[in-house]
């Protein structure tokens, strides 16, 4: 038998994977969800852009708007929010516009702000023994940018506990809609008979 395959292999990753790799079961599993996996790729990308608008805006409104802290991060978490629901809408779940936008923007900002309650309780939990951690290494520059690199390494933790959170919450919550998508399977044709 034949196997014939609908893949580009010029532009194909699975080539540069170990054989030892291909015959895991995470392996497989990714490979027969390769369309949720490039979602979720396009879902990290979204949320990298509001993390950077979050950020943005956050020590706009705070450091030169002079607003309080807690209303200057409610409303950049907001606009923030508000970017990503209109991409994952428009790029991410293009399927899901069949539904209405006064249904699912609640949904997605109740499941992104339980986002922010995660990361914020992972900041209270993990920000100071982290921050002593780093604090402990006896190499001069961790020694004297401890407190920032304790913030830092904290905040990529909570970043890709929280995307985690939002990707599949909002997948199967906010865009349950949306069918699911798996790789179509090779033909198979016969082989030609060596008689």
């Amino acid at each position: 038998m034949r196997v014939v395959s609908s893949e580009k292999h010029s532009l194909s990753v699975s080539r540069f994977v170990p054989t030892a790799v291909k015959g895991t079961r995470f392996y497989g599993l990714a490979h027969r969800n390769k369309p949720e996996i490039k979602r979720f790729v396009k879902f990290a990308v979204v949320g990298a852009g509001g993390l950077v608008i979050d950020i943005g805006l956050l020590n706009i409104f705070e450091r030169h708007l002079g607003m309080p802290v807690p209303p200057a991060v409610a409303l950049a978490f907001i606009i923030a929010a508000t970017n990503n629901f209109i991409w994952n809408r428009l790029w991410v779940y293009p399927e899901s516009r069949t539904q209405k936008k006064r249904r699912q923007m609640p949904v997605f900002l109740a499941v992104n702000a339980a986002g922010l309650l995660i990361n914020e309780l992972i900041f209270l939990l993990f920000q100071a023994p982290i921050t002593a951690l780093v604090r402990l290494i006896p190499i001069p520059f961790f020694q004297a940018h401890y407190r920032g690199i304790g913030l830092n390494v904290t905040k990529l933790i909570a970043a890709v506990v929280v995307m985690l959170w939002n990707f599949f919450v909002n997948r199967f919550v906010t865009f349950r809609n949306v069918a699911w998508k798996r790789n179509i399977p090779a033909e198979i044709e016969p082989a030609d008979s060596a008689l």
